[in-house]
């Protein structure tokens, strides 16, 4: 299964203009926690339109792959946000059972290039021989 994100997220404003930024742990962090539920709230309904009917009952791993649009953005701060809002928008959707050790036995991120028109990250969950 595959599900592909953007990279950037765009903050809206009833009175002011649209604000966009890199969806990443940085920004996280520092951001309001309005803004972060909203953001995560926002990337679960991404998830959910790109599901299937499968169902992962056993253990699975992450792949992130990364297209960036601007070269000075930090691809782990990125993988690590992808896979947060990922994983909690799986398990809320009962696509797996859990996302703790039990299961999720980790993550592998790499950086596939430059996009400047589409910056995006792409997750593959991968099944595991224990499943």
């Amino acid at each position: 299964m595959t599900i592909e994100l953007p990279i950037y997220w765009v903050k809206t404003f009833k009175t002011k203009p649209n604000k966009t930024v890199l969806a990443g742990m940085n920004w996280y962090r520092n951001a309001h926690h309005f803004d972060q539920n909203k953001m995560k709230k926002d990337y679960h309904e991404l998830v959910h339109k790109q599901l299937t009917d499968t169902k992962i009952n056993g253990t699975f791993k992450l792949r992130i792959e990364i297209y960036y649009k601007n070269s000075s953005c930090d691809g782990a701060n990125i993988a690590a946000l992808m896979e947060k809002v990922t994983l909690d928008a799986l398990q809320e959707e009962n696509v797996i059972v859990n996302d703790n050790v039990q299961y999720h036995l980790g993550s592998s991120w790499e950086i596939l290039g430059q996009d400047k028109t589409n910056p995006r990250c792409i997750i593959t969950i991968i099944t595991t021989e224990n499943s």
